[in-house]
């Protein structure tokens, strides 16, 4: 049976229109808040959330800390990125979570945000990430790496934006930016409470061409990561053999959105 797609009305067209417009002003900046798109779109506040919502449930925007965040939907699905990058990592992630005992989590950068590809158990319960999860970049070492390796430009916004308080652990901008440096200058990050209390984590970037593909991160209780002279050890062998596994086209695999403007202004 064949299906007609009937002819849409003007307020539906006027509907579709304003949405793409929101969609792009938020794509252009690379984030926004609701007051934001209020006030370039020229719209009453309680339509402005309901195309939000509507964004967010089609999986176009994600939100972090109050900031809304373009998501890769619009992406070139010609080329599945993230999901090579998961089907490379696989093995690896595995096992490196037998190896260390601890928890593992693989994450990418977008824009302003860190997103959680894929995850390994051992079962001690301490990932409190999940596939698919979008979370701030300064969310522990899980997401921290991909902040400290991202360009000048993303860790100025975050570090001027609003810093969510997780708990008590979480630093504020100044101790953030700190942190960062020292994570720029190690290879590597290792924090203690920020996300959860009582849980640490150690990441490191996977540097492939000159850019940030991903990050590894081991998750534990704080007991168990108190040394982690053996848990680096582990991460830079399977960063070694993440990177060993990419195509020469490498950065194809996957490519943050301003990596990739920036490149093509060198």
């Amino acid at each position: 049976m064949s299906m007609t797609i009937g002819r849409p009305s003007a307020g539906e067209l006027s509907s579709l229109t304003r949405g793409l417009r929101i969609l792009e002003f938020i794509q252009d900046r690379g984030q926004a808040e609701v007051s934001e798109v209020v006030a370039a779109m020229g719209i009453p506040s309680s339509s402005a959330y309901r195309y939000v919502r509507l964004l967010k449930e089609a999986g176009f925007l994600a939100e972090v800390d109050g900031a809304l965040l373009p998501t890769d939907r619009l992406a070139d699905r010609s080329i599945d990125r993230t999901g090579h990058l998961v089907d490379l990592a696989r093995p690896v992630l595995t096992r490196l979570m037998r190896r260390s005992g601890l928890d593992v989590a693989l994450t990418v950068r977008a824009h302003t945000a860190a997103l959680c590809l894929d995850t390994r158990g051992s079962g001690s319960g301490t990932v409190a990430l999940r596939p698919g999860q979008v979370l701030a970049l300064y969310s522990g070492a899980s997401a921290t790496p991909l902040l400290a390796t991202a360009p000048e430009t993303v860790r100025r916004q975050v570090l001027q934006g609003r810093l969510q308080r997780f708990t008590a652990a979480t630093p504020d901008a100044a101790s953030l930016r700190l942190e960062l440096a020292e994570a720029r200058r190690d290879g590597y990050h290792v924090t203690h409470g920020w996300l959860t209390p009582g849980v640490s984590a150690v990441g490191m970037p996977v540097l492939v061409a000159g850019s940030c593909l991903c990050a590894v991160s081991l998750v534990g209780r704080h007991a168990e990561l108190t040394d982690v002279t053996r848990p680096l050890a582990l991460l830079r062998e399977a960063v070694a053999d993440i990177t060993a596994s990419m195509p020469r086209a490498a950065t194809q695999v996957w490519l943050s959105p301003d990596e990739e403007s920036t490149r093509e202004d060198l």
